[in-house]
């Protein structure tokens, strides 16, 4: 007598296992109107074990921050600074996340934001920091 497999037990744990820890990912909303910038860091967030959701449309982004549970929002310096000023403080009305702006070299502070990074340093600097903010990846156990 042979055993008859059920079509459910093919499923390999590789095939499901981005599904089980997705969520035990950290979400990183990432906003930039550079498209070279917006897929450098998405891999570079990604490959860390970040879940990244990137945007190029700042309305776009907002709604998304708005129905999204984000751990991170990173502004790219791409914005114009008064664009980013009042993108902060919608931010902070809409979620919980704190915000990390990326400045122009030598470009000031904003003070609304919550963190900041010279966008003149190199991406494993962003690197360390955007983990130095919120630990190093979960998930990928």
């Amino acid at each position: 007598m042979t055993k008859q497999k059920n079509h459910f037990e093919v499923v390999r744990q590789a095939d499901i296992a981005p599904l089980i820890h997705s969520s035990d990912r950290r979400r990183i909303l990432s906003i930039t109107f550079d498209p070279s910038l917006a897929r450098t860091r998405e891999m570079l967030f990604n490959g860390a074990g970040f879940d990244v959701s990137t945007f190029r449309d700042l309305n776009e982004a907002i709604a998304a921050c708005q129905h999204i549970s984000f751990d991170l929002v990173v502004l790219g310096h791409s914005i114009p600074l008064e664009e980013r000023r009042r993108l902060v403080k919608q931010v902070h009305a809409l979620c919980a996340a704190p915000v990390l702006a990326m400045l122009r070299h030598g470009e000031a502070r904003l003070p609304e934001a919550d963190y900041f990074f010279d966008s003149s340093e190199n991406p494993a600097r962003l690197l360390e920091t955007v983990i130095n903010i919120l630990g190093p990846k979960r998930g990928n156990r």
